[in-house]
């Protein structure tokens, strides 16, 4: 175990140092032509401004360790996929790279998907790219099979944590990934950060459907919890399987696509532009990763965007510019990930 800083509860995982869907989408992302644009008028005196926040679903980072308590089999040096050391590090560093391109800075924190443990989220966060953000990182393991989950990382130097918990969906007799609840402080405001990675699309809608729809009734409770005020955020993100338009965000989470009389605002069907997206199932693009936020936070945000640039992307000959992946069709491509990462900038 690593050395943990002021643990909440005791189960959680903080390092000092530094499933996704085989399922096409129901929906596709797109602009509410009723919104109001984003960062129309500034409201607070908000220290994220002229940062960066960043989202990326990394498309399994496992270690080459067997877990003997979950099924990561296939990422194993003697296993089909041939998971090595060598390849473990090469991903880590290409994430590294993909995160540091987004922005002229590094994220102030970023949240993270299909990661399955502590300790490669600690080994992204020390990678070269990364290493002087000093990134500490929150990390719970939850119950899922495959033993993947999500964590977050932020600059240890501006924020200070708060408080953690898991927060777990039952699923009754299935099991998927808790989502992780976290507050930071810093310069007298709150930032109550959600990171999610809900049920996929795997077993087809009409079954997968209520599972997402338990996951946002879990987070749509813990938000509630949470004081609103000016200097109070609400800063939710994830891959959701789900895109801005499905019920589980709309009226599960009760999260829509303008700013007026929202208690939630989804960014990525706010002023995106036609066809973009961070995930691309047959030729289509959508966003399955999204930011949510409360109305005032909305109003500070310059832009949330996939970031698709040509440096983590291959052109596929019959879908065009696409992610550039780990794995294709079980073969090994030494990309990043399935998905593209999401970031959100502050005015």
């Amino acid at each position: 175990m690593i050395a943990a800083e002021r643990l909440f509860p005791a189960s959680l995982l903080i390092v000092l140092l530094m499933a996704c869907s085989a399922a096409g989408p129901e929906g596709t992302s797109g602009t509410n032509m009723d919104s109001e644009p984003i960062g129309d008028v500034a409201t607070t005196d908000q220290p994220l401004h002229g940062t960066s926040v960043l989202f990326y679903n990394v498309e399994n980072l496992f270690d080459t360790k067997d877990d003997p308590a979950t099924n990561d089999q296939d990422f194993l040096p003697t296993s089909e996929m041939a998971w090595t050391e060598d390849r473990y590090w090469t991903k880590l560093e290409h994430l590294a790279e993909a995160i540091a391109m987004t922005d002229g800075e590094l994220p102030e924190f970023l949240g993270l998907a299909e990661v399955e443990n502590g300790t490669v989220v600690k080994d992204l966060a020390e990678e070269q790219a990364l290493a002087k953000a000093k990134y500490a990182v929150v990390h719970y393991d939850s119950p899922d099979e495959r033993g993947i989950d999500v964590a977050l990382l932020y600059k240890r130097d501006h924020f200070t944590l708060e408080q953690s918990e898991p927060l777990h969906v039952d699923l009754g007799d299935d099991r998927t990934r808790d989502i992780l609840h976290v507050e930071l402080s810093r310069a007298g405001h709150n930032y109550h950060v959600f990171v999610n990675h809900w049920p996929s699309r795997r077993e087809g809608a009409e079954k997968s459907q209520p599972k997402r729809m338990a996951a946002a009734k879990v987070l749509r409770t813990a938000v509630d919890r949470v004081k609103s005020g000016p200097t109070t955020h609400v800063i939710i993100m994830g891959d959701f399987n789900d895109t801005p338009q499905n019920n589980s965000i709309q009226k599960g989470l009760g999260a829509t696509c303008g700013i007026r009389s929202a208690k939630l605002v989804d960014l990525m069907c706010v002023d995106q532009p036609e066809g973009s997206g961070s995930y691309m199932y047959h030729g289509e693009w959508s966003y399955l990763d999204q930011f949510i936020v409360d109305p005032l936070t909305a109003k500070e945000v310059e832009s949330a965007r996939a970031f698709s640039d040509e440096r983590i992307m291959f052109n596929h000959p019959k879908n065009g510019p696409s992610p550039d992946k780990t794995y294709s069709g079980g073969h090994y491509k030494g990309g990043y990930s399935d998905h593209l990462p999401v970031v959100m900038r502050f005015r």
